[in-house]
């Protein structure tokens, strides 16, 4: 897909799947890098892990998928020239064990919508925010894709889990290599994996300035949650990864 079938695709559905975009390898390394963080890293739920980025040392493939360059296209197209990361994580569904049982009730990704009201009143009528899904291998029905009521980003309605069955119209097959597309005004909920692999997803979220920088914040011993930047990365890394991390 050219870059403006893909924008045209996102903004008609809310959502579109970009087959091909990595190789074998860097979705390997993807597995590989999820493996040790899962192992090694700790993380605010026992299948979720944040702020992967500062996995570069050992991973690097994490900080290339932030500033892939797909993605920072598209970021470009949809939200101007003033965005940035407000999430970078990874979550593994294992057979009926699911990250976060909530997020499989039909919904909007809230979390991300400004605070500011006149901004939420501004999201009505264009885009605020989106996450890439990189899907590292294949996601069969079975396996548990994300499922979507395309469209539902531009109907201003309320959905319930009892009307989503017959609404959902995305894939459910995600093909290994792909990257799922999709603005966080459309609703979508997650699903169970029945099978024995795990269903391991990274997932970056990019947003206008409007939007703070919700889940790569670092807890504090006072309670509060707060973004550190990575000093380094901050030092060493491309200018759009300096960007993406700064603070506006």
């Amino acid at each position: 897909m050219e870059l403006r079938q893909i924008v045209e695709s996102l903004e008609a559905d809310g959502v579109t799947l970009v087959e091909g975009v990595l190789s074998d390898r860097e979705c390997q390394d993807a597995l590989e890098g999820i493996a040790w963080a899962m192992e090694t890293q700790t993380g605010p739920l026992p299948l979720q892990r944040q702020r992967t980025y500062e996995y570069f040392r050992d991973h690097p493939i994490f900080v290339e998928l932030v500033e892939h360059p797909l993605v920072i296209d598209v970021a470009e197209a949809c939200l101007g020239p003033s965005y940035h990361l407000i999430c970078a994580e990874i979550t593994r569904n294992e057979r009926e064990n699911h990250y976060l049982e909530v997020v499989k009730n039909i919904h909007q990704d809230h979390c991300f919508f400004p605070d500011d009201l006149d901004h939420q009143l501004d999201m009505q009528t264009r885009m605020y925010g989106f996450t890439a899904q990189w899907v590292i291998l294949d996601i069969p029905l079975e396996m548990g894709p994300t499922e979507f009521i395309v469209g539902s980003h531009n109907t201003g309605k309320q959905y319930t889990n009892e009307e989503a069955p017959s609404l959902i119209s995305f894939r459910n097959h995600f093909p290994k290599g792909s990257v799922v597309l999709y603005d966080h005004r459309v609703w979508h909920r997650g699903t169970d994996n029945r099978t024995q692999t795990p269903r391991d997803l990274i997932q970056n979220c990019y947003a206008r300035h409007a939007v703070d920088k919700v889940q790569i914040r670092t807890p504090q011993s006072d309670g509060a949650d707060i973004y550190i930047p990575c000093s380094e990365l901050l030092e060493t890394g491309s200018d759009t990864l300096r960007r993406l991390l700064s603070q506006g």
